[in-house]
């Protein structure tokens, strides 16, 4: 009994870091392309084939909390800050927008099983995304719009002995840009920013009185609701 039990606990080991690394290489892809999408958007005003706007934020970021069985994770909130790189109207008055963002913060751990002690600790959050601004109105200098991204999210601990946690994520936006004149103007803007977690894959097949069928299942919910608000300027580069 003791080998079986020890045979099922190696096993699942196994399956979970092999669920960990498969996690990994693909938010290493997802990172990947979005620095290759960066850097041609940063060549694009030297190409002379389309026009870049560069937009430093800063703002205020709700951190959220996380609950487990073992107790609540609550992220303090704080000042953010951050850069988009956005490339406009490409398409059917849709910007394409490549963003990063970042808050220094703390964190608390409160335990609700007494085999864990209550802590806190600095942490970093840090946005990878990209995504599209569509703009609502035809006026150059005023430009409403909604924004949806997504990408990968970092969770990074400044402790020796916790490690760093990547999720991917997706956000939802609302806001507006204000041109002054033809080149600079600025940006305010609200976000909804969820990190996600995958369960994981699954199939079924069966037969039943209406016929046989097989289907495949992807379950995946937000781990933690965060959001911000922030404004910056904006610089267009290119013709």
């Amino acid at each position: 009994m003791r080998s079986l039990c020890l045979n099922i606990t190696v096993l699942r080991l196994r399956i979970n870091l092999k669920i960990q690394f498969i996690n990994n290489y693909k938010i290493l892809y997802v990172m990947k392309k979005i620095l290759l999408v960066s850097v041609a958007l940063l060549l694009l005003p030297f190409w002379g084939k389309s026009q870049v706007e560069i937009a430093p934020f800063g703002g205020y970021m709700f951190g959220g909390s996380l609950s487990f069985y073992e107790g609540k994770l609550n992220l303090k909130d704080n000042a953010d800050f951050g850069v988009s790189l956005i490339v406009p109207d490409v398409k059917f008055a849709t910007d394409l927008e490549i963003s990063y963002s970042r808050m220094d913060g703390s964190a608390e751990f409160i335990s609700y099983d007494l085999g864990f002690r209550d802590r806190s600790f600095d942490l970093s959050t840090n946005y990878f995304q990209i995504g599209a601004l569509k703009n609502f109105g035809t006026d150059e200098r005023l430009q409403p719009f909604g924004s949806f991204s997504l990408g990968a999210t970092l969770f990074s601990p400044k402790e020796s002995d916790l490690s760093d946690t990547w999720r991917f994520s997706v956000t939802l936006g609302l806001g507006t840009k204000i041109f002054f004149t033809d080149r600079v103007g600025i940006i305010l803007r609200g976000r909804l920013m969820m990190p996600m977690y995958f369960g994981g894959v699954g199939g079924w097949c069966g037969i039943g009185t209406g016929g046989s069928g097989c289907g495949l299942s992807l379950n995946g919910y937000a781990t933690i609701f965060q959001g911000d608000f922030t404004g910056g300027l904006v610089f267009k580069l290119g013709k």
